[in-house]
């Protein structure tokens, strides 16, 4: 439903409420001269043509027409509209004044009542309409254009609300972040970006987070991270990224907590590969054969070689063996499945086939 359907929706909701007390025909007209909530709901869609002409020559905020009062109102900064009723004098004006009060007051009753951490945590999981989370930023005070980017940060093991605690020392509330509870195992974080931030610098910033939480509490954490918006009112796009981060990058980086939205390009793209595709294709290279020779020692071997980018010396560095062994793990896995794996293409179609197999298992 879009945002003026919602607002057309709950001030009909006001006339319906009203109508039987005052007993005058009361409209709602838009600035193109439709009638979008009236006590008679008969009325509803019909055009008033007279409106668009009137409102452009005289740009008046209150005038009568045909036996009726018109008296403008804003809902927000992007919606105006017409209170049209029956009738003309000092009651009837007193009328609309009350009803367009009643409107206003009824749009805004929901989010009044919720703090600055409440409505960013029901923006971003869609607990609230789009023009009742308007309403709130200005009723709150808080600036809808500084860059900003989600952190979800999942604990195993511990409630949430203790990893609240620990974080709001880091990230108290009177520093222009968001520090939210949003169920008993995950909190999120709304993060202020200074323009000069990059990638590395968030990633690097979730993994001090991660070091935070274990050296206070020595409960492991994963974190994902959304991508930075430069809205407050795409906040729960950058949450929902933040969690996909999050469940793609657990499935396919198993070893790493902490998962970028950004950077997880190809792991997204194979995410949505059908499963009946995907075994087609990693069964066509993963044979019994391989299956014998990947223990965890050739593992670790591929995934370090694969870490530092197929340099054969630095890998064996870093593995502590002899160059030649690793040239002889190697050529066993090309044996086994016709991949040399010190070839860039090669490396890719292994690497590709891999994820699809760990997918398929994680489902």
């Amino acid at each position: 439903m879009g945002e003026e359907m919602q607002i057309e929706k709950r001030m009909q909701k006001i006339l319906d409420k009203i109508a039987k007390t005052i007993q005058v025909e009361t409209d709602v007209v838009n600035f193109d001269g439709i009638i979008v909530a009236s006590s008679d709901k008969s009325r509803i869609g019909n055009r008033e043509n007279f409106i668009k002409t009137r409102v452009a020559a005289e740009k008046k905020n209150r005038f009568i027409f045909s036996g009726r009062t018109y008296i403008k109102f804003n809902v927000n900064f992007n919606h105006a509209y017409y209170l049209s009723m029956a009738g003309t004098g000092r009651v009837i004006r007193n009328y609309c004044i009350l009803v367009i009060s009643l409107i206003e007051l009824y749009l805004k009753s929901t989010t009044q009542r919720m703090d600055r951490e409440d409505i960013i945590c029901a923006a971003m999981l869609g607990q609230i309409s789009d023009l009742e989370f308007q309403e709130a930023v200005r009723a709150h005070n808080i600036d809808p254009v500084t860059p900003r980017c989600v952190f979800v940060i999942m604990t195993e093991g511990m409630e949430a609300a203790e990893i609240y605690r620990v974080m709001l020392n880091v990230f108290p509330k009177n520093m222009g972040d968001f520090l939210v509870l949003i169920d008993s195992q995950t909190v999120g974080l709304v993060k202020t970006v200074m323009d000069e931030m990059e990638e590395e610098e968030l990633i690097q910033l979730g993994a001090a987070i991660e070091d935070t939480i274990l050296s206070e509490t020595s409960v492991k954490s994963y974190i994902g991270i959304g991508q930075v918006k430069n809205s407050i009112y795409d906040i729960r796009k950058s949450y929902k990224e933040a969690i996909k981060a999050m469940d793609i990058g657990r499935t396919y980086e198993p070893n790493n907590r902490i998962f970028f939205y950004e950077s997880l390009l190809l792991e997204r793209f194979l995410s949505e590969v059908p499963m009946n595709i995907s075994e087609r294709y990693y069964k066509h290279i993963f044979n019994g054969e391989f299956d014998r020779l990947l223990n965890d020692e050739m593992i670790i071997t591929i995934e370090k070689f694969f870490e530092n980018n197929l340099n054969l010396s630095e890998t064996s560095r870093q593995l502590y063996i002899h160059r030649n062994t690793l040239v002889y793990r190697l050529d066993k896995i090309q044996k086994a499945l016709g991949l040399d794996l010190r070839n860039f293409h090669d490396a890719v179609t292994f690497k590709i086939m891999m994820m699809l197999e760990r997918q398929s298992r994680e489902c």
